[in-house]
């Protein structure tokens, strides 16, 4: 680490404290820079200023950290803070104190009391001031801690804490006598979707600020709207220094909570007012009067939670539009933002300092300079699109209608994604990626990030604690100092390697993801791309946007594996699991570019071009089954319990990815020997199989399927509606193959499985011992679901998907297949 890459702080080795401190005392210290540096590997983030001054043991019991008498009690949970750093309770009191540290605000003018703080009355003139903080020593046997605010204090106890944690046993603690100046480059920190409702006490280490949340929204019987919101996580977010915002979500997904049902006058006017096939998006009327109070009924009730500074509100998500002439006049969004605005002001009454968040979204995309135009100055505006923010490419994300709206001096905010997409869930450690994106956010003078981690802080802790780095201090640290740090407090053995694995990782899992593999590309393009025999293109779009030549994948291929060896020495399973999932795709990049190149060409593959697809296509089942297994491993060692959810969804997709490349090669006579072992969709339940009886058996023909003995897995998902279905058991059923109604049960799993966008228990294990390919193979599942047509329309739906696949044994050996005589195949493009 070269000094001159912290470019916005100094470290000083050697000082005389006389002419800093007045005359307190005069020391100085020969510490090495290496030992410097091991310290600041410590703290996340980087402070802006920062002096090491001296260095004093003592031991912990004679550690006092005391409070000014005018203490909040967000500085009293400041205390306990220090005093668990120190390894003791609150009631623990010092036994003849040896060192003080003293924490509380102080005037603008530096004075903490009656004793002026050094570097404390530069705080006001700092940007975001609010948060801005001072460490400095008074004495050799005193250090202070003070901000103009609360939070202020709060932080410089987060960065004392990490730094007091370095050296300490129960007997013994090193307190640096260190000199800090900080603020932050963004004034909001956070959030939204995934833990963070729950994580505030994590994030928080990280001087994180903000959690976006959903309110709880009603429609009650006689039409009037109420909300409500914890009380207790706003106010365990304020002890925290830490802020809840409530969410109004995305105002055309509303009708679920029965708003049209119970009050038909405020739907939305039209054709236009409704997205076509979806029951529950479509807008209300924002210029009616009843759904105008609805709203701000809902604004009303939240302003009242104590401790409620900031209520945001979703725009419409689709590009919908009311009928109604007042509506159609000013746009739909700018009819959403005025009404918005209505019912802000009315909350105003009961909450005279609450303000107003409004989200942007792909749906008001083409009119954002209308919004813009109809938000009075005090209301602020994020910018989410769920396809410009929800994107991890190499592209600039504020556009110049953005830019030009924070350099006239509004207050703008971004819902960024910082995992690899909305839709899957796949492991992501990028420094490269996560600096690009807040340093563009912080140099456009944003003042909010929220950002989209789901499911599981944990599972993308690099990212994250990236982002609370670069958020707070944007020009600090280069991406392998920060890789380090993060390295050095996550425990890593050699913090050292680990960063090395970091940046070398990085900018492939960034090629990757930024392609968008696996989503979107292996949600239908990659399948197609093999049955339309189109040729790969390179480097401009699509799966293979960031891969510019054949020989870019080749060293990616390369780096991947030396950074497997690098992760397998640290001995990480998180590490080493990540570095499998990227390997994998980057893998099954290859052998798909491999396997498009051959079969379009014009003319039928020849045999031994043929024989090479059949390699590629057994490696790339393989890499298939890498990712997966990498998944299983990332998750394992990310968290005790499992997710499932959308990380299922994306081990189902590189499943349903090599299965489809298999079936399109099958016309050339190449047959792929993991195909059994491949998740593949077996049937379906709908709305309408409900209607008569709520309780069915489904039966399905598996023939194909089942191959040879083993255990087959049957897996139920829940794909659209409001409600879930429930599965009662599940059996694999042999019948002869002229008579398939005369059924012979071989095997049942019989346990209640919930089917919902929370599953539980939805996959069913059915070992069979013997095989005959004279009898043909059923699945049979006892499914209950819910009748529809008596709910209201807001409540109605019950749809799932029903995969099968073979379970692989360890150890049992996949051999290639041989070679099948070619069907009619035509010249590619015909």
């Amino acid at each position: 680490m070269k000094q001159s890459t912290f470019r916005k702080f100094t470290v000083i080795i050697s000082l005389v404290l006389t002419t800093l401190f007045g005359g307190c005392f005069t020391t100085t210290t020969d510490k090495s820079s290496d030992d410097t540096k091991a310290w600041l590997r410590h703290i996340i983030p980087l402070p802006k200023e920062i002096e090491f001054v001296n260095f004093v043991s003592r031991n912990p019991a004679k550690v006092i950290v005391t409070t000014t008498s005018n203490a909040t009690d967000v500085e009293q949970q400041a205390v306990a803070l220090l005093n668990k750093a120190l390894g003791k309770t609150s009631e623990q009191p010092a036994v003849r104190p040896k060192f003080e540290i003293l924490l509380g605000t102080c005037s603008k003018d530096g004075m903490q009391g009656k004793r002026k703080i050094p570097g404390a009355d530069k705080l006001a003139e700092k940007p975001n001031s609010d948060q801005a903080y001072v460490i400095a020593p008074i004495s050799s046997k005193k250090l202070a801690l003070t901000g103009l605010t609360e939070r202020g204090v709060y932080y410089a106890a987060v960065t004392l804490a990490q730094l007091l944690e370095v050296k300490r046993t129960s007997s013994s603690v090193t307190i640096p006598l260190v000199r800090v100046i900080d603020w932050p480059d963004l004034s909001e920190r956070g959030e939204w979707g995934g833990n963070a409702s729950s994580d505030c006490e994590w994030m928080s280490s990280y001087k994180m600020n903000l959690a976006e949340v959903h309110a709880n929204l009603k429609i009650n019987d006689d039409g009037t709207g109420s909300a409500s919101f914890k009380p207790e996580l706003v106010e365990e977010g304020r002890l925290h220094a830490f802020k809840f915002v409530p969410i109004i979500t995305h105002l055309e997904q509303l009708a679920p909570l029965g708003l049209f049902s119970k009050c038909p006058e405020t739907r939305g006017i039209g054709p236009a007012a409704k997205l076509k096939g979806h029951a529950y998006c479509e807008v209300p009327c924002s210029s009616n009067p009843k759904y105008q109070t609805i709203l701000s009924q809902w604004m009303t009730d939240l302003a009242r939670v104590k401790g409620v500074e900031v209520i945001c509100v979703w725009l419409s998500e689709n590009d919908l539009q009311c009928g109604c002439e007042q509506c159609k006049q000013i746009g739909e969004f700018a009819a959403e933002t005025r009404a918005c605005v209505k019912a802000w002001n009315e909350a105003k009454k009961v909450n005279p300092k609450l303000k107003l968040r409004l989200l942007l979204t792909q749906g008001s995309y083409k009119t954002n300079d209308k919004v813009l135009a109809e938000a009075p100055p005090e209301v602020q505006i994020s910018y989410y699109d769920g396809g410009r923010t929800y994107d991890s490419s190499r592209d600039p994300m504020i556009y110049p209608l953005l830019d030009d709206f924070t350099k006239s001096g509004r207050w703008l905010g971004v819902y960024p994604q910082i995992i690899s997409a909305w839709r899957v869930v796949c492991p992501w450690s990028s420094p490269q990626f996560v600096k690009y994106r807040m340093t563009e956010f912080v140099d456009k003078k944003l003042s909010n990030l929220c950002v989209y981690a789901p499911p599981h802080n944990r599972m993308y802790d690099f990212n994250v604690t990236a982002a609370a780095e670069w958020s707070w201090n944007a020009h600090g640290r280069d991406e392998r100092e920060f890789a380090v740090a993060w390295a050095t407090r996550r425990g890593v053995k050699d913090p050292e390697k680990a960063a090395d694995w970091a940046v070398m990782l990085g900018p492939v899992s960034w090629d990757v993801y930024g392609s968008g593999v696996p989503y979107p590309a292996f949600f239908g393009s990659a399948g197609n791309m093999i049955r339309n025999r189109s040729k790969p293109i390179l480097g401009k779009k699509g799966m293979y946007r960031y891969f510019p030549h054949e020989e870019h994948l080749q060293e990616d291929i390369e780096t991947c594996d030396k950074a497997l060896k690098l992760a397998t020495n640290l001995d990480d399973p998180w590490i080493i699991a990540e570095t499998k999932v990227v390997s994998g795709y980057v893998a099954m990049l290859s052998k798909l570019y491999n396997i498009a190149t051959i079969i379009s060409k014009k003319t039928p593959p020849t045999d031994a071009e043929r024989q090479n697809i059949s390699h590629d296509l057994l490696a790339l089942a393989q890499a298939g089954v890498q990712v997966n297994e990498g998944l299983k491993a990332w998750e394992a060692a990310s968290l005790d319990t499992k997710v499932g959810g959308r990380l299922a969804d994306t081990m189902d997709i590189t499943d349903q990815t090599v299965a489809q490349v298999s079936q399109a090669l099958l016309l050339f006579g190449i047959r792929n020997p993991l195909a059994p072992y491949l998740s593949r969709e077996i049937g379906q339940y709908h709305d309408n199989d409900f209607e008569e009886k709520q309780s069915f058996r489904k039966t399905m023909n598996v023939t194909s399927a089942i191959s040879r003995p083993g255990t087959y897995q049957v897996k139920f998902t829940h794909t659209e509606g409001y409600n879930g279905a429930t599965v009662s058991r599940v059996a694999i059923a042999s019948a002869p193959k002229d008579n398939t109604n005369q059924l012979t049960e071989i095997v049942f799993d019989k346990h209640q499985g919930v089917i919902g966008y929370t599953p539980k228990d939805p996959i069913y294990s059915l070992p069979i011992t013997t095989h005959d390919e004279s009898l043909s193979y059923f699945v049979l599942a006892d499914i209950s679901g819910v009748k529809s047509s008596d709910k209201i329309a807001e409540r109605r739906g019950c749809n799932g998907s029903i995969t099968f696949w073979k379970v692989k044994q360890p150890g049992e050996e996949i051999k290639e297949l041989p070679l099948l005589p070619m069907s009619n195949v035509k010249k590619a493009g015909k």
